[in-house]
């Protein structure tokens, strides 16, 4: 979005961005708060989760929300105009042998989002949502299946649920663009606590400025964000050039 002024030391109009701070909030603040505990989300809200018994996740899938779908703000956003009684049981856990790092890509919103990634010996705190399959076809649309994710079935893994044990299989949403690396390792998100991480971690902020550096250098922050929101056509050349020198996915 442009504002436009009269340049009158040259007779001319010029293009000046109006960037808004919430905009560059948005792409900055991902993944977003979570307190740590299994909830429910429902009403558009977090409320305290019932007891948890077989019939509250009967018919349900098991899914990983390893970065922003375990906020319920961001929940909130992508089941906004949800036409149906919304339940969805989030259920705190750690995931066994995986870390969750940045995915070489950036979303529409201009964040450089999560992905799982294998890292033998650590234990990453995740969330476990369970979906119906409507609500399931919803998350899809969201995530850019075919395009920056695939859904697999993660089968053999070690996942602690918080209330209810371990189970050995979850639904997961996988990067298709690979893992974003500084230095040949991927990069940890440093709000996620991992135990026994074995790569360095980075903040939102950080990790943007360092695919600032790369991309667009001598740019500022704000202004390189505010492209990539809304320009698609860059977003789309710059995401290619990260995956181009990005980590086979997981």
């Amino acid at each position: 979005m442009t504002t436009r002024r009269e340049d009158r030391t040259v007779g001319r109009m010029a293009s000046t961005p109006l960037i808004d701070p919430a905009v560059i909030a948005l792409a900055c603040g991902y993944p977003y708060a979570f307190a740590g505990c299994s909830y429910l989300f429902e009403g558009g809200e977090q409320r305290p989760l019932p007891v948890l018994t077989p019939a509250l996740l009967e018919g349900r899938v098991p899914v990983i929300a390893c970065g922003s779908n375990r906020s319920p703000e961001q929940l909130a956003r992508k089941f906004a105009d949800w036409p149906l009684p919304l339940a969805i049981p989030v259920l705190c856990g750690a995931l066994e042998g995986f870390d969750v790092v940045h995915s070489a890509h950036f979303t529409r919103y201009g964040a450089l989002p999560a992905t799982l990634c294998p890292a033998p010996g650590a234990a990453v705190d995740i969330a476990v949502q369970w979906l119906t399959e409507t609500e399931l076809d919803r998350m899809d649309a969201t995530e850019g299946i075919g395009v920056n994710y695939d859904r697999r079935r993660l089968d053999g893994i070690t996942l602690r649920i918080e209330g209810l044990g371990m189970i050995g299989a979850a639904d997961a949403y996988l990067s298709r663009r690979g893992v974003l690396t500084r230095d040949g390792a991927p990069i940890a998100f440093e709000s996620i606590a991992c135990a026994g991480r074995i790569w360095p971690a980075l903040d939102q902020r950080a990790v943007l400025e360092l695919a600032r550096d790369r991309l667009a250098p001598g740019t500022a922050l704000d202004g390189f964000i505010h492209r990539i929101v809304m320009d698609q056509e860059y977003r789309a050349e710059i995401t290619a050039v990260l995956a181009r020198d990005a980590l086979a996915r997981a």
